[in-house]
């Protein structure tokens, strides 16, 4: 006779509480795809939506954290990161995490990750209610994160750019550099765009593709010192580890946006007036290996971000962008000033952009619908 297992019996004879199964029944989680993000979040939203996160998190009302896990790939070079960050925002009756699954080859000049295969991302962002704990959305977070980014740009534009700025150079032209180039122009009256890439058929194709959908005079730089040329405001848009703006090219008045530190040298900290980051906290980072740690490269460079600002920059020169949005720093003194503004990721802009995009869909009937119950369990965790 076949011997019993009381522990599986324990589990299987439990059947849960008939009525709050009544009560899930007939609820969903959406899954939404990046074509259904796009089609539901816009930039207005965006911006609106992570203004009013930073302004809660400076309030104390939002929380945010962030952390990186790196371990040696079996057999292979490089590495494989695991980099999630969460942000509950009470205001908005949701927590959201977002999760990247990422093999990261050997150090170089720019930042090439993947999952599976080049060319193929694993970025998920999963939406939970505050109000009953239940998961809400499970999300691709392609388009959130460009839109962001965008966004967070947008908004040291409103607040540190001339009020007359018009003229906006870009560094940079693939999504990111769209999504500022969009972003932007609804902050400020940008009447002309001047694009530089390594590539001549990628920056003559975004300035022709940009000047298209903001209906401006759009052009591609030969030099990428002509991008700062008459410039109001420069943006970085590209995922270089070494700079890419010379602050000897800044001119008086501008103000400039980057997606990374790396993109700019020390001169632009040292001529800037004022200088805006967008995060708080530093990141947890996590490494199994003691060799690859330096070879994974985040540490080391989240670590020297920060010396290198303590070293090039007054106490009084750094702010965070919430005290500027609150209204505690201002953000320009005079049309003269140099002002840069850095955005590194934190997860209130995931949180606030994700929520927008989940009232969206829910509201418009988008999104694929999974059973509430597949995510729920009888045994307490």
């Amino acid at each position: 006779m076949k011997e019993r297992n009381m522990d599986q019996d324990a589990y299987v004879t439990y059947h849960g509480n008939a009525e709050a199964d009544e009560d899930i029944e007939g609820r969903s989680v959406l899954f939404i795809d990046n074509r259904t993000a796009a089609q539901v979040l816009t930039m207005e939203d965006t911006i609106d939506a992570v203004e009013e996160a930073y302004r809660e998190y400076g309030m104390g009302r939002a929380t945010a954290t962030r952390a990186t896990h790196s371990v040696p790939r079996p057999g292979g070079e490089g590495w494989y990161t695991w980099d999630p960050m969460a942000s509950a925002l009470p205001g908005m009756g949701s927590l959201a995490i977002r999760m990247k699954s990422d093999i990261l080859p050997p150090s170089g000049s720019q930042v090439k990750k993947y999952c599976v295969a080049p060319g193929k991302f694993c970025g998920l962002i999963v939406l939970f209610s505050t109000e009953d704990g239940a998961p809400l959305a499970i999300m691709n977070d392609g388009h959130v994160q460009h839109m962001r980014v965008g966004a967070a740009g947008a908004i040291s534009v409103k607040h540190m750019a001339r009020e007359d700025a018009a003229t906006l150079g870009i560094y940079g032209t693939a999504g990111m550099a769209t999504a500022h180039a969009l972003a932007i122009a609804k902050v400020r009256p940008i009447t002309r765009i001047v694009a530089y890439s390594p590539n001549p058929d990628h920056r003559a194709a975004f300035a022709e593709r940009t000047g298209q959908l903001l209906g401006i005079e759009a052009v591609a730089a030969d030099h990428p010192r002509q991008v700062t040329e008459g410039a109001d405001i420069v943006a970085a848009c590209t995922n270089s580890l070494e700079p890419v703006v010379k602050g000897e090219w800044l001119e008086p008045g501008t103000h400039l946006l980057s997606v990374l530190p790396d993109e700019i040298d020390d001169e632009v900290f040292r001529r800037c007036h004022r200088y805006v980051y967008s995060r708080t906290s530093r990141t947890d980072y996590h490494v199994a290996d003691p060799e690859l740690r330096p070879a994974v490269g985040y540490e080391p460079i989240d670590t020297e971000w920060l010396r290198r600002e303590e070293r090039l920059l007054s106490e009084d020169k750094r702010v965070f962008l919430s005290e500027v949005i609150l209204g505690r720093y201002p953000g320009r003194e005079s049309p003269e000033e140099i002002t840069c503004f850095v955005t590194q990721g934190i997860a209130i802009q995931f949180a606030a952009s994700a929520h927008k995009v989940y009232e969206g869909a829910r509201e418009r009937g988008l999104g694929r619908k999974l059973p509430l119950s597949w995510f729920l369990q009888d045994i307490s965790d």
